[in-house]
């Protein structure tokens, strides 16, 4: 049986950014095979030139990614999408408005040709605040708040107050925030590393960064549990493939989100060559970590 398809859900209330999000990911897709599940083609604003065949429901893109409109069910375009002969690297869909990104994350943990990759919320900095304290509203920004992996802050150039809104989102959720306007950021931070702990570099720029630990030995259990414990705040991501040395003949993943860091078996070691973790972050922390 093949390896389950990395499955992101991109939520968030309306206008916060999310289809800006999108068209980011579908023109910056250049390693990976996408396949996105979007409400309306409509909002989409693809590049003709990306287009290679527009057959009803599904817009084929030259770089190999696929959109699909949400008909009547999700589950029903979800398993029409699996059901496919082409083999995708990752699904993405976008939730609407006012949908709860989590639930809908959660069909990743019933099929088993999905493995849940995380929820991104986009939050709207403007606004958010505001819409949290409708009596109409409220309820529904508050749970795809709670929802989220990771949080987005958008539009933070338009926000009045920055420093007071960020006070006031870390606060409603445990997720690490990342800012951006024009929901410009590296992708490879929103839907991290691939399974044997490697990433691609990064696009060049004076915020992020990527940093690689690797190991020939095993390692030791509680120093590098301790360590991404420890870890300064601006680290955003970290995950690998580790082997410990209480368990030399086993591969152990090692995800780190914000302040939540998960390791879970992945089976026998086999013949990879030694153990890697690589993290994400800003670069001012990532540049003040130790070499091992």
């Amino acid at each position: 049986m093949s390896e389950p398809i990395p499955f992101t859900v991109i939520g968030g209330f309306l206008g916060a950014g999310k289809t800006t999000l999108l068209n980011r990911l579908l023109r910056g897709a250049e390693r990976r095979r996408f396949a996105v599940l979007v409400n309306d083609f409509g909002a989409l604003d693809i590049d003709g030139g990306l287009v290679a065949v527009h057959g009803g429901d599904t817009i084929a893109l030259a770089n190999g990614c696929l959109c699909c409109t949400i008909g009547d069910s999700l589950v029903t375009t979800l398993l029409g999408l699996l059901g496919r002969p082409e083999r995708f690297d990752h699904i993405v869909v976008e939730a609407s408005g006012v949908a709860d990104p989590g639930r809908i994350a959660d069909l990743a943990v019933l099929e088993p040709r999905l493995s849940r990759d995380g929820v991104i919320v986009v939050v709207d900095a403007a606004h958010v605040r505001e819409r949290a304290v409708d009596r109409r509203l409220g309820d529904t920004v508050m749970r795809q708040l709670q929802a989220a992996d990771l949080l987005l802050l958008n539009k933070v150039d338009l926000a009045p107050d920055l420093a007071a809104v960020r006070c006031w989102l870390s606060m409603q959720a445990a997720a690490p925030i990342l800012e951006a306007s024009h929901a410009d950021v590296p992708l490879d931070l929103l839907f991290g590393l691939d399974r044997h702990g490697t990433t691609a570099a990064l696009p060049p720029s004076g915020r992020f960064a990527s940093w690689s630990y690797e190991w020939l030995e095993p390692v030791e259990r509680a120093d590098l549990l301790a360590m991404l414990r420890e870890a300064p705040g601006g680290i955003l991501r970290a995950k690998g493939i580790v082997r410990f040395a209480d368990a030399p003949d086993r591969r152990s993943a090692v995800h780190l989100v914000g302040r939540r860091l998960d390791v879970s078996d992945e089976g026998p070691w086999g013949d990879t060559p030694g153990s890697r973790l690589v993290m994400l972050g800003l670069r001012p922390v990532l540049g003040s970590l130790p070499r091992e």
